[in-house]
């Protein structure tokens, strides 16, 4: 299956993979309920990084706000990065989980973090950070990183009271089998 939007090169149609097209508007439904709103950016050159580009792509409840999702009720969060190499991706992934527990140890992080561990299941190329994100409440929101091949990633998702964790690790599955 192909997705996002063509270019011409050799006489044959090639496609770039981007986040809304790994989990459609569609998709995001099915997994956190609907109706949804979608923010996105299909493609973001990154200069002076060690990938070559990010696409985003988030939905939220209608209503909520993308910037401090908190309070939504249904929310999916991914954003995918494209490297030269399964090496730096490797990398990338491993310096980005050193930043998560640096961050889980600072007297003020904005977030309880309860869960800093790889996601049993798949190797090491998932880890799994929970947070408590209403300070009031015990609920749990769950970010996945992980990385496939060349491509490098992070998930959040919820459905409210549903497990987060749950659910973040169903759109896991479906976008490791969606990734060249």
């Amino acid at each position: 299956m192909l997705f996002g939007q063509g270019t011409q090169s050799n006489a044959a149609e090639q496609t770039e993979t981007t986040a809304c097209g790994i989990v459609s508007a569609a998709n995001a439904e099915e997994f956190v309920g609907g109706p949804l709103e979608v923010s996105k950016i299909d493609k973001k050159i990154m200069i002076n990084a060690p990938w070559t580009h990010d696409s985003l792509c988030t939905y939220i409840s209608k209503g909520g706000d993308a910037d401090s999702p908190a309070d939504a009720t249904r929310f999916l969060d991914l954003a995918l990065r494209f490297f030269e190499s399964p090496e730096a991706a490797r990398k990338i992934h491993e310096a980005m989980i050193e930043q998560y527990r640096k961050l889980a140890a600072a007297p003020d992080a904005p977030f309880k973090f309860t869960t800093i561990e790889p996601l049993g299941g798949f190797a090491d190329k998932a880890f799994l950070l929970e947070v408590i994100a209403e300070p009031a409440g015990e609920y749990k929101s769950a970010q996945i990183l992980f990385y496939k091949d060349k491509v490098g990633g992070s998930i959040a998702a919820w459905k409210k009271p549903a497990s987060s964790l749950e659910t973040t690790k169903a759109v896991l599955s479906h976008i490791l089998g969606k990734l060249p």
